[in-house]
């Protein structure tokens, strides 16, 4: 016993040994040498697992691994406990040993081996089934056989083959009557299955088969099947053809890479079919002497070491003249799970992130999994899994240590690696430097140290949260005080209050003062502070920010174990589980699916937890996910999957058939497959009926991958028709119709050899040469093909041979500017016949244009506008400063949800689009390129948004309307709030309309805030139906308001409901007569005042010449020019407007301002102040006198035309022919002399423009010293037309196109003379510039008070300006008035 334990001990010392010279996968810190195997055994036979394994030594420098301690887990998971049990025992060298393998003790199924080192870990080991050994299914079942001789017999053994055990071996042997069948190979072959299959059978053959299957030492007989040999002549109709039938069809088979693959195929027919093999509709070549397939029997189909490529549909094909027959199975080879990259042994220090690198490719795809320390990691908050297989750590701490194990699983097998984590504190040296450091002493580094201590940086100040949402925390801070010019970078520590598991971010540089940490959670309460960091060390910690994110809206998560699979070629059926976290009841699930990745979304509401999926296409790719909704919403929806239907028929017949003769005996019949979308599957191939007229039809079949067959063996000069379908592996789809064609009388003569081509016309390009020619001039000589020869300077360097069909070709890849000679002769199979040559020169070579590359588009953006739509815009930096697209260019936008592989394509000509039937509360990712012809430039850089949340809001209640009794002109609308909601209601939206035709946006909308379900609606029309629905508004509707309306309620309204009156002013007097009144009282006194000028002009003494030239001179003229009646325009002052793109010229400014006073001259028009004005009103006014066009006797303004206006409030007030604004009288002294508490007068219908600044300027405010004067200053001034400004419109920075029918501002007429001239400095470079602007008196702003006079007093003042311009033309040559 002791030398057996020693050769043993031995023996483990050199597996190591082995395993050290070998490279390994993973950890070199603790590794197996030798893992345990599956066992299946007999019931009560023993078993024995090995296990092995090395840990690191001990000792210093390079010490020898040591053996590392094993346990042993049990097929519960749980560590074996050795002591007290009598049949599982661990030997000395760590192998456990079952003593006897029973069925109910609990002693069958996965055994793992556990390795473990003190101060390393645990790593466990691939699981070893343990498994006792089945007896396979044998037939049963008694069966009689009836085969006409010449015929195949095949004869069952042993069924369930895919449940055989792997490892089992079975030996099987055929008695025919009882008695050992002696085996003909070269009619009989045994199966690897155990069937027997006899090929043309006799009478020889008769008898009772059954086999002997042997396991182990284990024998068993299956049943008996009797076959009987009929004579050809006991059976009528023998003698006629009979379609091919199988006895035996291929099944399915599930492999692993390498395995032999048997698929049986055993068919007979009359006349006897023939089996051709397809894979994916392709027929397989077995002839190949390299061929991995061959043919075992009559037609069965053995694959040897299977590959992945060998997976696919495969398909018997049986055909013979009456039909043909297919039968299909699907081969699966697995591949088993082997490394990409397995995990690296890692070092980190506390508080950082680490991510461990695994990678397993397989087939089916490995499922991975993490271990630390022989435990299962459960992925969390800090341990997360990244794409499925990578592993995240946050927030290192020292109990992370250990043995990290990535294990990959799947059906054909299992692999793992182990990887070491160390976790060192921060500032800790490597094991290297600490041995270094150790060398030199240790006081070094103390006074280094203590050396730039000094220049550590203090705390950051002013830790600030300055963004606060459910899962990201945007925080500010401020640099520290001292040495904040030593600052690296900063590193921000944050961690979930109560957790001792801290994580950082560190920022770029040291001027990023400000970031964005992302991935918390909602509801939580978190601490976060700043260390500044410099190339020596950190300074101090600043103190500790508590901040806690937002909750988010309690949604139900994600459904759980959502599968589907196929029913049928047009159903799908799904099924889930109820999610974990459901935050109230679940009140539906939805499940969208699509066609393929880029189908549009459809769905199907469920309220159980599953769903039959129906009218679907046929062999389509699905991609299925399901969303909970709750009272708050959509949930969060499952993971994708992928489901395809069932393959059909196809639907549609082959395309574009045609026939061809090519000879008395042959028909060449050429087609083209279904469309896509009409194959319904994977077409297997093609089924050929034809039949001479009115003859029994015959049949042939091709493969899929073929587009012609030759129909050989005709009669001459007979009529055929020929019909084609497609097949699938369903069966053949429809034929088309019968196409008809005669066969020739005679063949083509073939005893000589063609004529020459008459005649070839050859056109040279650049690099190609195209050539037509016509056939030889003998159509009764037979032509096989054509044969077309070229070379450069020499005939026939290069041949090519061309259909006897065609008439044209084109030679490719030539030299430009070469000259070549070319030959063209017909061929049969007597030879060649004489060619005929031509010489051509190619073209020189063309100027290559290049293109120019396309831009990327730049400035992508993307705004969400409601819970299913979200606008895309982008810039296009090849396009002008308009951004308008003038070529052939669009645009295709690329979207999908965030994460998903799916993406969705939209394209466009505009610069920006409306993605729509997006779903709610769900995060999109766009990307837009730009696409021109063929070229097309890169995506752009992508951006995401999230769709709104689609608030499940319920509808108002019992809504009622009823009339006003004390205010019969109103109805009153009553309603309860909505049963349910989410967030506060903010106010309610009333409809009503009288045509329930209308859309919702066309009915009249009554909205108010607030909580009040009651709303007073006046002005209805009387005897009218009306129909009214009630909306709610929420807190939590963002966008467009989708929330349901109430039922609806109509009402007819009563006589007494009626329009509301004019209002009228004391005693009866309505606004109508009161304006009679003031037109006529107004036109009275005007011919007064008239009157009253004239007389006084009369008696008014005449004035001398040198009076009359002091008093009226003007420019040095002594020619006096009459009087106007109205003020001039040379007279208006005007402020100066900065004509500047985005600024505006403030309207109180200094002395040295530029915004001086505008005189514009009463005769100069400039085109850049024209305005267009309403009504034909001309857009600027003359003086009376210099055209005979009438013009209203006010002087008008207007803005500049080509400046850039802001946007004002538009107003609903209708300026009718009017080019001026008038102001009202109710205006207070005060209001026109000081600014509002806006600083702008109030917008009303007289003052549409109220936004615009005022410029008055407010004494009390010290406006003096900026160049503006008080009121009572004022006062002392020259008239005050001469300092009266334009307001200017407020500053903006928006640019808007400017209204062309923009009032102008009008101001009246004041008692001053036409002739007096304003003074200007003679400092004044030009007329546009001037000094400060001039407040007004209470006496002029009196004067200036607007007038409350309707349109149609101003219709009268305008006949009365006319009687006064009659009368200036009058009084011309009275120059004293």
């Amino acid at each position: 016993m002791r030398h057996t334990t020693i050769s043993m001990w031995l023996l483990d010392i050199c597996l190591i040994q082995l395993q050290l010279l070998q490279p390994s996968i993973g950890s070199q810190a603790l590794s197996f040498t030798l893992e345990p195997q599956d066992a299946v055994v007999p019931e009560g036979h023993s078993v024995l697992l090995q296990c092995s394994g090395s840990a690191p030594g001990r000792g210093k420098g390079k010490a020898m691994p040591t053996p590392a301690a094993v346990r042993w887990r049990g097929p519960d998971g749980q560590d074996l406990g050795i002591v007290g049990d009598t049949f599982r025992t661990q030997l000395k060298n760590g192998s456990l040993y079952i003593s006897s393998v029973e069925e109910n003790r609990g002693l069958t199924g996965a055994y793992q081996c556990l390795l473990t080192a003190d101060g390393v870990g645990s790593v466990l080991s691939r699981p070893a089934l343990v498994a006792i050994a089945r007896q396979p299914d044998l037939n049963q079942d008694f069966i009689e056989t009836y085969l006409l001789p010449g015929q195949t017999a095949y004869f069952r053994c042993m069924v369930g083959e895919a449940s055989w055990q792997e490892g089992v071996r079975h030996s099987v042997q055929w008695f025919r009557d009882d008695m050992p069948l002696p085996l003909d190979k070269l009619r009989m072959v045994v199966l690897p299955n155990g069937a027997l299959e006899i090929d043309e059978v006799g009478a020889s053959d008769r008898g009772a088969y059954q086999c002997n299957v042997t396991s182990g030492s284990v024998s068993r007989l299956s049943s008996k099947t009797n076959l009987n040999i009929k004579k050809a002549s006991e059976v009528p109709g023998s003698d006629h053809a009979v379609a091919p039938s199988f006895l035996v069809g291929p099944s399915p088979k599930t492999v692993r890479e390498g395995d032999t693959v048997t698929l049986d195929c055993v068919a007979n027919g009359v006349p006897k079919p023939q089996i051709k093999w397809l894979r994916n509709g392709e027929e397989l070549d077995l002839n190949d002497l390299d061929s991995r397939f061959s043919i075992i029997g009559t037609g069965s189909l053995q694959i040897s070491s299977a590959e992945d490529i060998d997976s696919g549909n495969y398909q018997c094909r049986a055909s013979n003249t009456v039909d043909s027959l297919d039968a299909q199975a699907t081969v699966q080879v697995q591949v088993p799970p082997k490394f990409i990259q397995a995990p690296r042994d890692k070092t980190a220090h506390e508080k950082e992130e680490l991510e461990l690198e695994c990678a397993i490719r397989g087939k089916p795809k490995p499922i991975i999994r993490w271990l630390k320390n022989g435990d299962l990691i459960t992925p969390n908050d800090y341990m997360q899994l990244v794409a499925d297989h990578n592993l995240r750590i946050l927030g290192l701490l020292h109990s992370d240590a250990g043995m990290f194990q990535c294990v990959g699983t799947n059906a054909a097998g299992s692999v793992q690696a182990a990887a070491r984590l160390r976790v060192v504190p921060p500032g800790d040296l490597s094991e290297q430097e600490d041995n270094a450091a150790a060398a030199a002493g240790s006081g070094n580094v103390k006074s280094l140290g203590s050396g730039l201590l000094a220049r550590l940086p203090s705390q950051p100040r002013d830790l600030a949260a300055q963004i606060v949402k459910p899962r990201f925390v945007t925080l500010s801070w401020v640099e520290p005080l001292q040495n904040a010019g030593e600052v690296v970078y900063y590193t921000v520590y944050y961690k979930m209050n109560n957790s001792e598991r801290e994580q950082k971010m560190v920022t770029k540089s040291h001027d990023d003062l400000q970031v964005n940490i992302q991935s918390l959670l909602p509801g939580r309460t978190y601490l976060f502070r700043v260390v500044a960091s410099t190339n020596f060390g950190s300074g101090e910690s600043s103190a500790p920010l508590e901040v806690s994110t937002q909750p988010e809206v309690n949604i139900a998560g994600p459904p759980r174990n959502f599968e589907g699979h196929a029913r049928s070629h047009s159903e799908i059926y799904v099924r889930w589980e109820e999610p974990a976290v459901t935050n109230g009841e679940i009140l539906k699930y939805r499940v969208y699916y699509s066609e393929n990745e880029s189908g549009a979304d459809l769905y199907h509401d469920s309220t159980t937890m599953d769903a039959l999926l129906t009218e679907l296409r046929a062999y389509t790719d699905y991609v299925i996910s399901v969303v909970p909704f709750n009272r708050n919403g959509m949930g969060d929806p499952s993971a994708e999957i992928k489901v395809k239907t069932y393959s059909s028929t196809p639907s549609e017949p082959p395309n574009n058939v045609t026939l061809e003769v090519t000879s008395s005996s042959s028909i060449t019949v050429h087609w083209e497959p279904p469309a896509e979308e009409d194959r319904n599957g994977q077409i297997t191939g093609y089924k050929i009926r034809y039949r001479k007229f009115k003859d029994a039809p015959q049949v042939k079949s091709t493969p899929a991958n073929i587009r012609y067959f030759e129909l050989s063996g005709l009669d001459r000069s007979a009529e055929y028709q020929v019909k084609i379908a497609a097949m699938t592996v369903n069966g053949s789809g429809p034929f088309t119709e019968w196409y008809r064609v005669n066969t020739l009388e005679n063949d083509l003569d073939e005893t000589q050899v063609p004529g020459k081509p008459i005649w070839i016309n050859i056109q040279p390009g650049a690099e190609n040469i195209g050539l037509h020619w016509g056939p030889p001039q003998q159509p009764e000589i037979k032509i096989r093909n054509y044969v077309l020869g070229w070379g450069r300077g020499i005939p026939d360097e290069n041949t090519i041979e061309l259909k006897e069909t065609e008439r044209y070709h084109v030679l490719k890849n030539l030299e430009s500017n070469t000259e070549y000679v070319v030959s063209l002769r017909a061929r049969n199979v007597k030879g060649d016949g004489p060619p005929i040559y031509d010489n051509i020169k190619t073209r020189d070579e063309e100027p290559i244009d290049v293109p120019v590359p396309l831009e990327v588009p730049v400035g992508l953006r993307a705004i969400t506008m409601s819970s299913s739509s979200i606008v895309v815009y982008w810039i296009d930096t090849m396009l002008n400063k308009n951004q308008h697209v003038t070529d052939n260019r669009h645009y295709t936008i690329s979207y999908g949800i965030t994460g998903s592989s799916r993406y969705r394509y939209h394209n466009t000509t505009d610069l920006n689009c409306m993605i729509n039937d997006l779903r709610p509360n769900t995060q999109y990712e766009f990307a837009v390129k730009v696409v021109k012809g063929r070229r097309e430039s890169a995506w752009s850089m992508s951006v995401l948004n999230s769709t709104y949340q689609n608030v499940p809001v319920t509808p108002p209640r019992e809504v009622t309307v009823r009339l006003d009794e004390e205010n019969p002109p109103t109805v009153i609308i009553q309603w309860m709030p909505p049963k349910h909601t989410v967030g506060q209601i903010t106010g309610y939206n009333i409809y009503y309309t009288t045509d329930t035709t209308k859309r919702d946006r066309d009915w009249s909308i009554e909205a108010f805030a607030g909580e009040e379900t009651m709303l007073m609606l006046s002005n209805l029309k009387p005897y009218t139906t009306y129909y009214f629905k009630v909306q709610a508004r929420t807190t939590k509707q963002q966008g467009n308001n989708n929330a349901p309306f109430s039922a609806l309620v109509s009402y007819t309204t009563t006589a007494a409901v009626i329009m509301q009156e004019a209002d009228t002013i004391a005693k009866g007097i309505d606004n109508e007569k009161l304006l009679y009144i003031i037109i006529g009282v107004t036109s009275v006194v005007l011919l007064v005042v008239l009157f009253g000028i004239l007389l006084l002009c009369r008696r008014k003494p005449q004035s001398s010449p040198e009076h009359t030239k002091k008093s009226y001179q003007k420019n040095n003229l002594g020619v006096p020019k009459p009087p106007d009646l109205w003020i001039h325009h040379d007279q208006m002052e005007l402020k100066n407007i900065d004509k500047g793109l985005h600024t505006v010229t403030p309207v109180c400014s200094d002395a040295a301002s530029s915004s001086g006073a505008l005189t514009l001259p009463r005769s100069v028009v400039h085109s850049e102040y024209e305005v267009e004005t309403p009504g034909g009103v001309p857009g600027h006014v003359t003086n009376s006198l210099d055209k005979r066009s009438y013009v209203p006797g006010y002087m008008t303004t207007s803005m500049n035309s080509t400046m850039e206006r802001p946007q004002y409030p538009r107003t609903q007030y209708n300026h009718q022919n009017r080019s001026h604004m008038t102001m009202e009288t109710g205006l207070s002294q005060q209001s026109l002399s000081q600014p509002n508490q806006n600083g702008s007068l109030a917008q009303t219908p007289e003052h549409p423009y109220g936004g615009y600044d005022a410029n008055f300027c407010n004494a009390g405010n010290g406006a003096a010293g900026n160049g503006c004067v008080s009121t009572i200053e004022s006062a002392k001034r020259g008239h005050p037309l001469k300092s009266f400004s334009v307001p200017g419109p407020p500053p903006t920075g928006v640019a808007t196109p400017i209204n062309k029918h923009t009032p102008a501002v009008t101001i009246r007429p004041q008692n001053q003379s036409p002739y007096k001239k304003p003074s200007f400095s003679a400092a004044t470079p030009n007329r546009l510039q001037g000094g400060g602007s001039v407040a007004h008196s209470t006496d002029e702003i009196q004067r200036l008070a607007p007038s409350t006079s309707t349109e149609e007093l101003n219709q009268e003042m305008a006949n009365l300006e006319g009687l006064m311009k009659d009368l200036s033309a009058i009084t011309a040559n009275e120059f004293e008035c």
